[in-house]
């Protein structure tokens, strides 16, 4: 019978270490993507490698990898209020591409590509109601209002980066989930 437990200890230690390197070497990708682009304003892979992380891993990787991510990058690119913004805005898309984590199979890829630009402006619009207390609610409209240019890049990024991205990520995924 101790055995038996000993095995099972084993495993799940196992499990553990994998799941841990697997956290790692995505956080190291989502950061790698954001930085490389970081020229570019709002123009970034990052969005959409959470979302198929998301929809193969889940949410609470998807959330985790996000967190990691943000606060890496944002080492580089600079910390400020707008880091707690955008972690909760990734939380937002998140949970939203959650709901599609079990259908993401079944529905094509061009509309995977409009829902994800669609993240773009959504992201934008959590972003600035996140921030709105701190810049005040009588300028939320004007605020929204002057970004929503760097959302439109955002979503415009998010349409040209799913369909090269989601099709390697998902055999990618599957290819190293299957060892």
């Amino acid at each position: 019978m101790k055995k038996h437990s000993h095995n099972t200890d084993r495993f799940s230690v196992r499990e553990k270490t994998r799941t841990l390197t697997r956290i790692a070497l995505l956080t190291a990708l989502v950061s790698v993507g954001r930085l490389s682009f970081s020229f570019l304003p709002n123009v970034q892979p990052m969005t959409v490698l959470l979302l198929c992380i998301t929809l193969y891993f889940g949410w609470k990787e998807g959330i985790l990898v996000a967190l990691l991510s943000v606060i890496l990058t944002n080492l580089f690119l600079g910390m400020g209020p707008w880091t707690i913004a955008q972690i909760g805005a990734y939380v937002v898309l998140i949970l939203l591409s959650s709901l599609l984590e079990n259908a993401h199979d079944d529905v094509s890829i061009p509309l995977l590509q409009v829902y994800a630009a669609f993240l773009g402006i959504v992201y934008g619009l959590v972003i600035s109601l996140i921030q709105a207390p701190l810049f005040g609610w009588n300028i939320f409209i004007p605020y929204y209002l002057s970004g929503l240019t760097f959302d439109l890049l955002h979503a415009f990024g998010n349409l040209v980066f799913f369909p090269l991205l989601y099709p390697i990520c998902m055999r990618l995924f599957k290819r190293t989930d299957k060892k």
